[in-house]
This record gives C-alpha cells, structure tokens and sequence, in this order.
C-alpha cells in the first residue's frame, strides 16, 4: 500500500455537525521522534506545526461529561475555535464520535454558535447550570495528510500536557483522522502503523484523560449494553453493530484496568470476549468465512488469559467470604489467602501483558476494519447476500428458536443431569441468553424479552457457582500446599468448602429451570405474524 503525504491546509470551522472517525495512538519519546521522521506517517517533510491550547468546560456537576459531551474552546494561531463532541454509540464503535467545530469571536463558550438546534440539547443537558473551566490541554501538533488506499487520512502528531489546576501529564499522541474515502481503509492504514511502530491505543480523549486527572477519579467501568436495532435493520449492518458493540465493551475497559477497579475490568472484558464468540458463533453458522474465523480464534485466544485471571479473582473473593471468616482464628488461611492473591495478581499482570501486546490491537483494528467492509461478503454465495439484505428479525427469532430448542434438550431430564451436562447446559444458557440481549428488544412486549433473559441469567449465574467451585477445586491443586502443615490443614477447608458448594442448592436449581421452560418465547408470535404479512 503506497502513501503520498503532503501539508493539512488550514481548517475553516463551521457550525456543520460531522462524524469524527479516528484512531488514536501514545507513544514513548523514542517511538514518537520515530513517527515524525516515518514516510509511512508522511514524513519527514517539511512540517506544519501550530501550537494548540484548549480548555475544555463543563458544570460544576459534570453533566455534560455524565451526557457523554465535551465542549472546549481552542487557540489556535491567534483565532479560538469552539468545538464538541459527543460519544457516537458503541455501535458505531470505539473510533467514531459525533463532532461539530465553529469559529468563536472569544475564549468564552457560547451554545448559540452551534446552531439553534444543537445550542437547544445543550441547554436542556445543563438544566439553567453555569459553565466553567474545567481543565485543557497544551500541545504542539504536527499534521500531514496522506493518500492512502483511496482515503485522505490527516496524521497529527500532538506532544504536550494535559492540565487541571496546578497539576500537569505529558502526553504524546499520534492521531489518525479519516477525512475522506471508505473507512476500512482508516483500519487498515493503522494497521501499518503498529507494524512499524511501538504504538499503544488509547481509546479516552483529551477530555477523559484530563478530567480524571482534575477529579483522581477511577475510569468508568463498562457495562454490556443492547445494540440499537430495529426489526427493518438489514442483517448486514447488524452484524457490523454488534462486532463494534462487543469490542467497544472490551475496549471501554482498558483505562479501568490499568487505573481503577481492575478485578471488574477483567470481569466485564470476559464478558464482551464471550458475547462476541456467541455472536460470531451466530454469524459463522450462517455465512461461513475466513475473516470470522479468525476472530473466533482470536477471540478465544484472548479470553483464555481473562479466564485465568478471572478464575483466581473469583476464588480470592470465595475465600474471603466463605471459610475465612469462619476460621480465622485457624493457622494458614492468611498464608493461603495470600497464595491465591499472588495467583491473582499474576493473572492481572498477564491481562496487562495482554492488552499492550501488538496482537492484541491488531485483532481490534482487524474487526473494526471487518466491520466497515463488510467482510462476509467475501465468501458469501447469491442466495445468502440476498439473506443479508433482509430484516434482522428473521434471522433473530430463528437464531433465537435454534437456541432455545439447544437449551431445552440439554437440560432435559434436569434434576438427573450429570456435572458435565449441567456444564453444557450453561453453555447453551449462555449463548441463548447473549442472543437475547442482542434481539431481544426487536420483538414486542420488550418486556417479555427482558423477563426471558432475566429467567435464562438466573440459571446460568446458579450454575455457574457450581462451575466455579469446581474450578476453585482444580485451583486449590496448583498451590503447593506442601508449604505447611498449617497451610495444608486452610486448602483441606477451603477444598471442603468448594466441595459442598459444588453440590448447590437442588431444589432452587429445579425451580429455576421450570421457571424458564415456562417462559413465554416471546419472538415466536411475532416472526409468525410478521410471515403472514409477507405472505
């Protein structure tokens, strides 16, 4: 792929909304000094440098940051510029955001610049509250934009801080923004961009970063949340919105992870591996292909070092609240406790490990870029690109259907069910419940759907205690327990312990499942009503 790099020309802003697609790198000094002298990155040129100095506002309450806003006022060359952004949804993924930027006549934000429309949101947003300076940025920015497979990509390379108050952060970015041309190619040019260089993705803006450092507040943790489709969404853009769906929540941890609650981070980052197996599960069933395949693997291959992580989370957690307190006058369960938590601590170190490792970006910038290309296609014979261009209802409550019929022969028989069959019976849960968070919502009464989840949620979360102590036996082995008597005498316990909560609660085990099997299958009244229309 060949690049032609050549100087940004000045930006005239207008009140004109946009969307913002962007990728964005840190970068170590060396690796930095490196990317301004890169002919991959247009250089080394002649640059076009321009110092850049914003400040970014808010209530004293935060509500536009709570409203997913940021509003800053830019210096830049003698002219302030006044921009916002706001967060694009997850699925339209990670790297997109809705961005609007208009020239100011002061530093001093005014909403009505922007336009009657948006100065309206904005005003409902801050409920009559008075904007104030919260923090900004100072940087130097070089720019150049490249050609590159049939895209025009602005290369700004900003070094610099971010400020709050007396307190300051170095920061080094290196920022590619699609200007215009397909975005899959934005992927792929960042994808060389790794290849090159020592690169780490950021996935905060200036604004998060340095709000967190006014407030020393915790990144926020991210939670799974429904895809917004409708039942006329074509099934080929489904699929794009629920890849970026599940990567924006395994993205949207990583701030958490390495400056917040790290336990949940890796928790919730499990989560987001395991609803895109389930979903790629879906599509590859349907339109088989080399590009889910190798997210399949890729996935799996990620989740299995969250697995580990999360295991000994899990086991930590199930010792504090179970035998500990209950023998804590008893020698060994501190030592024991703290085995555990080195385990744990390791398992962390890993997922960090993990997370910088140039693998793991590839595979985020591979999906985003499967995504924009639609890369099912590829293999796609006529009858089933015709399927692609059809409702996602159809395909849902069939999904949904297949589903449904896998959990209810898996847990047949139910109260007889051997360890191993109550393993794939959560398994089937599992995927069941997923593709019920995914389309649910496109069948009517929502509520039914919800309800269906919650039914399917509860099994899965009883059996999974099951499967947890079972793991937290085979965990108990891999500590050497020949350290002490006393610290054989706390993994005897606590193996006990595990050992009976392996067994669960029979009758609540029962009762849920009935519960379920009663569920009302809320997609299948309407994908019949909806066939009759057709017919």
């Amino acid at each position: 792929m060949t690049t032609r790099a050549y100087h940004s020309p000045e930006r005239k802003a207008s009140a004109t909304a946009g969307l913002e697609r962007e990728l964005k790198f840190v970068a170590d000094p060396k690796a930095f000094d490196a990317a301004l002298a890169l002919p991959l990155l247009g250089g080394p040129t002649v640059e076009s440098s321009r110092r850049l100095e914003s400040v970014y506002f808010d209530t004293g309450d935060d509500d536009f940051a709570r409203a997913g806003v940021a509003l800053r006022v830019r210096r830049e060359d003698g002219a302030f510029i006044q921009g916002l952004k706001r967060a694009a949804g997850s699925d339209r993924g990670m790297f997109e955001r809705d961005e609007q930027e208009v020239e100011s006549p002061s530093a001093e934000p005014d909403l009505a610049l922007f336009g009657a429309e948006s100065a309206r949101d904005l005003a409902e947003i801050l409920g009559g509250k008075v904007l104030k300076a919260k923090f900004g940025s100072d940087v130097r920015r070089t720019t150049r934009t490249v050609q590159v497979g049939g895209a025009a990509v602005e290369v700004a390379l900003d070094s610099g801080f971010l400020f709050a108050g007396e307190r300051r952060e170095p920061l080094r970015e290196i920022e590619l923004e699609l200007k215009s041309g397909p975005p899959a190619a934005l992927f792929a040019y960042g994808l060389q961009a790794i290849e090159a260089l020592p690169l780490r993705l950021c996935v905060e803006s200036k604004a998060e970063r340095a709000r967190r450092l006014r407030s020393h507040e915790a990144p926020a943790l991210v939670r799974a949340q429904p895809p917004s489709l409708t039942p006329e969404t074509p099934l080929d853009e489904a699929i794009g919105a629920l890849l970026r769906n599940c990567l924006s929540q395994f993205l949207g941890n990583l701030p958490a992870l390495g400056s917040g609650d790290s336990v949940e981070a890796v928790h919730q980052m499990r989560v987001a591996m395991r609803r895109l197996r389930s979903a790629l599960g879906l599509f590859n069933r349907a339109f088989p292909c080399a590009e889910f395949e190798y997210l399949r693997a890729e996935s799996r291959r990620i989740a299995a070092v969250l697995g580990e992580a999360r295991d000994w989370d899990v086991f930590v957690e199930m010792l504090r609240v179970g035998p500990l307190p209950r023998f804590a006058d008893e020698p060994g369960f501190d030592s024991l406790l703290s085995a555990a938590q080195a385990k744990a601590n390791g398992g962390h170190a890993a997922v960090v490990r993990l997370c910088g490792d140039k693998a793991t970006t590839r595979f985020a910038l591979v999906l985003e870029r499967i995504a924009a290309e639609r890369g099912w296609r590829n293999a796609a014979a006529d009858d089933r690109l015709r399927q692609l261009e059809e409702p996602v209802a159809g395909f849902a409550a069939r999904s949904l259907d297949r589903l449904d019929r896998k959990v209810r022969k898996r847990g047949r028989h139910f109260a007889a069910l051997t360890p191993a069959a109550r393993h794939a019976l959560r398994i089937a849960l599992k995927h069941v419940r997923y593709a019920t968070e995914f389309f649910g919502g496109l069948f009517h009464p929502a509520s039914a759907a919800e309800l269906y989840a919650r039914k399917a949620a509860a099994l899965q979360d009883m059996l999974g205690e099951l499967n947890d102590a079972a793991i937290a036996l085979r965990l108990i082995k891999e500590l050497d327990t020949r350290a002490s008597p006393d610290f054989a005498y706390a993994a005897g316990v606590a193996a006990g312990w595990c050992g009976r909560a392996s067994v669960g609660d029979q009758e609540a085990l029962a009762k849920a499942w009935r519960s379920l099997v009663k569920a009302e299958r809320h997609w299948r009244s309407e994908a019949a009503e909806r066939k009759r229309e057709l017919d």
